[in-house]
């Protein structure tokens, strides 16, 4: 009928502290959205990915990507806010950066947690979610209950979802849950000044999260580097590569706008000069003190950061003896074990990637038929 609502398609969840460094993630939104629904959430995912476009396959394995900064992400999270009609959805995660920021070693390839928020969740005093700062792989502790996290079990340290963490509380299995609870609770630690700066910064990072304002717009590195020259800071190409821990190359290549920083640089940069890690992506129109506010942390300088060496002969012969083994795991598990990346290894060695490609597809067909 005219003048009536289109009611939602999904339940309308609000998304839990929006615009606080605890904003929830954006897949936990749509976990606790299957829930809400009594259904797996791949099932979800696919009558999600069923209205409209397929934007992603299976997600199995790849739970990341739905907070990673990419454009397929933020595609996706505009459909979720569509079908609850929650708009703030759109901006979970680091979507809204898509473009801008680079989605490699961002994130969590596991679930992480602090073991004392998860207590307060099992108690009821809390919402049972994941907040954003625990998915990013820069950080270690919980700045609430400064408790390192966990990603895996207490007690055999096996790496898993949610739905283990809500149902056993960072134990694998019941059993699991009896024995450490034998060990006693964890202890607070004290943070590292890099540890407390990462924090710090990261959480202004995830406060961002659906509160961007119109009329804001993005910062060039060249537009930081002056700014910073202006607040009487040593700038040079090599002093600043010595405080960030990264070659003066990196520094010059950005300085020259060949490359754009992703956002471990600017949380290197944000941290080694305490300036605020939000204020070197996004400034005001017009704005010349846009970056006079400064961090609430001490100083840090970084530790070098260092490619390891990689002994190919022993991968090569690690990827012959998976070639004729009987398990037929996919390129990502191999390259894992191996402690490679998997793209660094398709690229050196194409061949035997590409075989174990096809026989993990074959194995797929065969289950499958």
């Amino acid at each position: 009928m005219p003048g009536t609502e289109c009611r939602p398609a999904l339940r309308s969840l609000l998304p839990i502290a929006v615009g606080t460094p605890d904003v929830e993630s954006a897949q936990s939104y749509v976990w606790r959205l299957a829930q809400a629904h009594d259904v797996p959430w791949q099932t979800l995912h696919k009558f999600i990915n069923g209205k409209g476009p397929a934007i992603y396959g299976n997600l199995r394995g790849q739970v990341p990507r739905l907070d990673a900064p990419t454009a397929q992400a933020a595609a996706y999270v505009r459909r979720v806010a569509e079908l609850t009609g929650q708009p703030g959805v759109a901006s979970l995660g680091l979507s809204w950066l898509a473009g801008r920021a680079r989605a490699q070693h961002v994130l969590r390839t596991h679930r992480a947690w602090c073991p004392a928020c998860i207590a307060e969740m099992h108690a009821g005093d809390r919402p049972f979610y994941t907040p954003m700062v625990e998915s990013l792989a820069s950080v270690s502790h919980c700045l609430r209950h400064r408790l390192r996290l966990q990603e895996g079990c207490q007690r055999c340290e096996i790496k898993y979802s949610n739905r283990r963490v809500e149902r056993f509380g960072g134990n694998c299995s019941a059993e699991c849950a009896v024995g450490s609870a034998e060990k006693g609770s964890a202890v607070a630690e004290t943070f590292t000044a890099l540890e407390l700066a990462v924090l710090e910064q990261m959480g202004l990072l995830v406060s961002l999260i659906g509160t961007v304002e119109a009329g804001m717009t993005w910062v060039r590195f060249g537009e930081i580097v002056v700014a910073l020259h202006r607040k009487g800071y040593q700038v040079g190409p090599g002093e600043m590569a010595r405080r960030m821990g990264v070659s003066k190359g990196t520094i010059s290549s950005l300085m020259r706008g060949r490359s754009e920083p992703g956002i471990d640089l600017l949380l290197r940069l944000s941290s080694t000069y305490r300036v605020r890690l939000p204020d070197l992506l996004l400034k005001r129109v017009g704005d010349e003190t846009w970056l006079q506010l400064p961090s609430l942390h001490t100083r840090v300088d970084w530790p070098r950061r260092t490619k390891p060496r990689i002994d190919w002969g022993s991968v090569q012969q690690g990827l012959q003896l998976e070639l004729v083994s009987e398990a037929t795991p996919p390129v990502a598990r191999v390259a894992r074990s191996l402690q490679i990346d998997a793209r660094h290894l398709a690229q050196r060695q194409p061949e035997c990637a590409a075989g174990l490609t096809d026989r993990y597809r074959g194995r797929i067909r065969s289950v499958r038929q």
